[in-house]
């Protein structure tokens, strides 16, 4: 039986989606930014919306206090008896004491509180991002290293906290006092007071608002350097060995304080134009007190305000100056929170594995897995067109060719990490593009050519997550050649790996690999070059155990060695292009 294929020079382990291939590095817009903040804070107000209304509360009676103590102050001092007994406003002076302790508690108490629930916050997202990325296309862990994703989560976890601390210990605080000294100036003293006080805060909240806008763009360049250096650091951490070998030690050097020094830059320019800000805000302060002082002075001669009232005024002022100040800080760090919001953001709306929508209910039966003209094209024009063969049971179905003949590509299709341009593919007459993935991947088993092992222990690993079974657990153990290892060491199936599996050897923790498909008991199990780090004796014993399974389970290799093929095997030989089943 012969059919025909045309591949196009393959390149199997670097290929990624068309829609990231060879696409350059897209801005954020607002909608890609605030979607993910969103989502993130409407899951926070359901979870821990009743302490949030707490910490408003109690930053609303703090900053009220706080306002109403140099009220009584001013109250106290213009009663002052001269010369006479002062035991009649002790009283006074006591709750104002005790004003100023309750202030002083509750702006604490804000502090905690705040803390406690940003950090159920920083909870949320982390969770959340975390369940977002194990949804991810395969193309997007292709482009994102560990480090990179690590760091996005830890710094947009920080920036939301962040947020959320400067709305409830500054801006609520802030606008609070705001209103309430402005009201309190504008009834003792002058309307006049309290409209410069207005003038002198919209300008100071306008400066910094412009100054820093201006200044974003460092903050955003800072961001995306460090960024790449994440990602740079992931990169050189997974290929030390590699690196150390070819004395890569200078270049990895220069090419991280390059970037550094992008960041270090970026930062002092921006800090540089900050500093223009705060030149112009300081006399402001100044001409805001001498204007507002000379304003009082005259009505102070001619009795209409009082030393109270001038005392008022004073530790008002003074007072109010604080949360300008906040304000205008809080704004800088709004900025540079935003900033460390965006690779967060951009992770998180990445691309998605699709869902089927209305899936059928699948239930392997025969286990017939049918390609029917499959075509699929890289954004590069390589790829495979009219591939059409069938793997079934009874005997392994061996997929062989020179490297770039296309096997990794069928196995991509089969294990939908991408869908073909044409044709379909069947599992007993059932097109699996109908069939939901969580489905999907509980019938499929895949042993890659790359094991990657967790740092757990080998149950950890063999079972990843599913419930154990301890005859299973070593009746896969034992199928895939690695019982008798296991048995003999100390701490058993308990026994850690290592980073990355690099406490056992190579052909170990590809018989680790075999063991965990065997686990689940697939119906369709994938080898891509499974058994390549085994010796020959090794292989032959572990592809008789599997041959013992064929007949329940369908079995499609991928190899290179023709040794491995026995007479109830099926080939399908792939070639430039042409495609031969024997």
């Amino acid at each position: 039986m012969e059919s025909k294929s045309c591949e196009q020079g393959y390149v199997g382990s670097f290929s990624l989606s068309k829609a990231h291939l060879l696409d350059p590095p897209q801005v954020m817009s607002n909608d890609s930014t605030l979607s993910p903040i969103s989502e993130i804070l409407h899951a926070y107000w359901r979870s821990d919306r009743w302490l949030l209304l707490v910490v408003v509360a109690v930053a609303l009676i703090s900053s009220a206090t706080s306002v109403a103590a140099p009220y009584v102050f001013s109250y106290l001092i213009d009663r002052l008896p001269r010369g006479r007994d002062m035991s009649a406003l002790a009283w006074g002076f006591a709750g104002y004491a005790i004003l100023l302790g309750v202030a002083s508690a509750l702006q604490r108490m804000l502090q905690y509180l705040s803390f406690m629930t940003a950090e159920n916050l920083g909870f949320i997202a982390a969770t959340g991002f975390f369940d977002r990325i194990l949804r991810k296309t395969a193309a997007f862990f292709l482009e994102h290293n560990p480090v990179e994703i690590q760091s996005a989560a830890a710094r947009g976890r920080s920036a939301l906290t962040a947020l959320l601390q400067l709305g409830t210990i500054v801006f609520i605080p802030a606008a609070t006092q705001l209103l309430l000294t402005l009201a309190t100036l504008g009834a003792r003293l002058n309307i006049q007071i309290a409209a410069i006080v207005v003038v002198y805060g919209v300008v100071a909240i306008t400066l910094t608002w412009s100054s820093t806008r201006r200044a974003y763009v460092f903050l955003n360049r800072a961001s995306e350097a460090r960024q790449e250096n994440e990602r740079f650091v992931g990169n050189v951490m997974n290929a030390m060995d590699t690196l150390r070998y070819f004395g890569s030690h200078t270049w990895m050097s220069q090419r991280f304080t390059m970037k550094a020094r992008e960041v270090r830059d970026n930062w002092r320019a921006y800090v540089l134009q900050r500093l223009a800000y705060i030149a112009v805000l300081g006399p402001a302060v100044a001409l805001q007190f001498a204007v507002t002082l000379f304003l009082l002075i005259p009505e102070y001669q001619v009795g209409a305000v009082t030393i109270g009232d001038m005392v008022l005024f004073n530790t008002l002022l003074l007072q109010l100056n604080m949360p300008f100040e906040m304000v205008a800080r809080a704004i800088s760090d709004v900025a540079r929170s935003r900033a460390d919001l965006i690779p967060l953001t951009r992770l998180w709306a990445a691309p998605e594995e699709r869902r089927a929508f209305h899936a059928q209910d699948f239930t392997p039966s025969a286990g017939q897995l049918s390609f029917e003209g499959i075509g699929y094209t890289y954004d590069n024009g390589r790829g495979v067109t009219n591939v059409s063969f069938m793997a079934g049971r009874g005997g392994i179905t061996f997929l062989v060719g020179e490297s770039g003949s296309g096997k990794s590509t069928i196995f991509k299709l089969v294990l939908k990490s991408i869908e073909p341009d044409c044709g379909r593919i069947l599992l007993d007459g059932t097109d699996i593009a109908g069939i939901d993935r969580a489905d999907w991947y509980a019938a499929v088993a895949v042993v890659p050519q790359d094991v990657m092992l967790l740092n757990e222990s080998l149950a950890d690993n063999i079972l990843l997550g599913r419930p154990r079974n301890e005859v299973r657990l070593r009746a896969a153990s034992e199928k895939a050649a690695i019982l008798p290892f296991i048995e003999a060491l100390p701490a058993g199936f308990d026994t850690a790996v290592g980073e990355r599996g690099l406490k056992i050897s190579g052909g170990e923790r590809q018989r680790i690999a075999i063991a965990r498909a065997l686990y689940g008991e697939p119906a369709i199990l994938l080898l891509d070059e499974a058994s390549s780090a085994l010796d020959e004796q090794t292989e032959r014993d572990i592809m008789d155990h599997i041959r013992t399974l064929a007949k329940d389970v369908t079995v499609l290799a991928i190899t290179h060695r023709r040794g491995v093929v026995s007479t109830t095997d099926v080939v399908v030989d792939l070639t430039d292009c042409g495609l031969s089943v024997t």
